[in-house]
């Protein structure tokens, strides 16, 4: 019965909504509005702190994207209190153990999207002390978080991570992308290690993310292929295959992208990591789900749903199904894809997956620290190498590449 009514619910709602001119038109012209409005909408009388501690995790999920887009700093310690309760409860081993508390892991990672997004310097380098603690996947958005920011202490921080071998070339990818955002300069690449497998499943935020009972409750919204990592244009960056809608700038259906930026519609939603189905993948069925994919470039997108694994139109989630079943591998029941089990929902393959943490660096134990509470915005330091050891990061020279002033380079 619940699937006969999310089936009805899907339908009605692909009928019933209107999108205002160039309102899909990301990336290059933003993201669509978010579909939460409605529960704020309920509660109009309620500040952003109310909905924050609501104890639906639906109404929280919409207030953190309300306070980021809102540029609310009243917000941050609350959002500051789920990344950090949900780290300590970890024990910073956040790899596996954190399927446990799965929602807690989303909220905190939603939470440091919406804290770059309020921009405070003061803000990010209380949360950038996290860093060398952190999963890779919350270190990516560290990371984007970070370069939102624009100040010199991020600035440093992301010259450090785009340089450090001791980081994955995802995590690298994730800075040297913010450093050319800003039109800071960068430090020579070269390519350290791989934290996640070509053809890892990878997920963002997006339309379809929406917190309600009839497409699931976590805010999964967008689906990719990991293609591995490469080095392009002076820099090292991301390869990923995913699935947009025709009219999205500067290209839409199945596409070949180069940065987490184009994946999570300009940075509009946070990078949820990387998962595979339960069978995993061997290497030799990791090569054949890139081979399909890459055939499929230019096809189309079914804004229907209809269509979600093709032959010819393909939507995010049936683009990702599709490959893995040419492979000969199933990420999700189907069930799901057919009948009152349609359609297949990003949220619905996200938990019917497993994370892929062969590759990725185990995070380093790090006990808590006592921080500071400045009452300017600004940090004064004597040399940007004291603000760097403070982040656990020290700096790898590489040959004709200069260190910033009052750097000094790793022995």
């Amino acid at each position: 019965m619940r699937n006969a009514l999310r089936n009805l619910s899907f339908a009605a709602a692909m009928l019933s909504i209107s999108f205002p001119a160039g309102a899909l038109a990301a990336p290059g012209a933003g993201a669509p509005d978010d579909p939460c409005s409605y529960m704020a909408a309920q509660r109009s009388a309620r500040g952003l702190t109310d909905l924050l501690n609501d104890p639906d995790p639906r109404v929280q999920d919409c207030a953190i994207r309300a306070a980021g887009r809102a540029g609310d700093a009243a917000s941050a310690g609350i959002l500051l209190g789920n990344v950090e309760s949900y780290l300590y409860a970890s024990g910073y081993r956040s790899y596996g153990a954190y399927e446990d508390n799965l929602r807690a892991r989303l909220k905190a990672i939603n939470s440091i999207w919406a804290l770059g997004e309020i921009g405070s310097p003061r803000i990010m380098a209380r949360l950038l002390r996290f860093f060398k603690a952190s999963d890779q996947t919350i270190k990516i958005n560290l990371v984007i978080g970070a370069g939102k920011t624009r100040s010199p202490l991020t600035a440093a921080f992301l010259y450090r991570v785009a340089g450090s071998a001791r980081e994955s070339n995802e995590v690298r990818a994730a800075a040297y992308e913010m450093l050319a955002e800003d039109g800071l300069r960068a430090p020579a690449p070269r390519l350290s290690f791989d934290g996640m497998q070509k053809a890892d499943i990878i997920y963002t935020g997006g339309l379809t993310g929406i917190p309600q009972d009839w497409i699931g409750d976590l805010a999964i919204g967008h689906v990719g292929l990991y293609g591995g990592t490469e080095i392009r244009d002076g820099r090292i960056e991301v390869v990923i295959y995913d699935c947009v809608p025709d009219n999205f700038k500067p290209y839409g259906g199945v596409r070949r992208i180069y940065s987490f930026r184009d994946f999570t519609h300009e940075d509009s939603y946070p990078f949820f990591g990387n998962r595979v189905s339960k069978v995993r993948p061997t290497p030799a069925q990791r090569e054949l789900v890139i081979k399909a994919a890459i055939a499929k470039l230019g096809h189309h997108y079914s804004n229907s749903h209809f269509q979600q694994k093709g032959p010819e139109y393909f939507d995010c989630v049936g683009f990702a199904e599709y490959a893995y079943e040419a492979a000969g591998l199933n990420p999700t029941p189907d069930d799901q894809e057919t009948g009152w089990g349609w359609p297949l929902t990003p949220a619905e393959q996200f938990a019917s997956t497993v994370p892929d943490t062969q590759n990725a660096p185990a995070p380093v134990d790090m006990p808590p620290l006592p921080v500071p509470q400045p009452q300017n915005t600004g940090i004064i330091a004597q040399s940007a190498d004291a603000v760097m050891h403070a982040f656990g990061l020290r700096a790898q020279a590489l040959p004709g590449v200069p260190l910033p002033a009052g750097v000094k380079a790793a022995d």
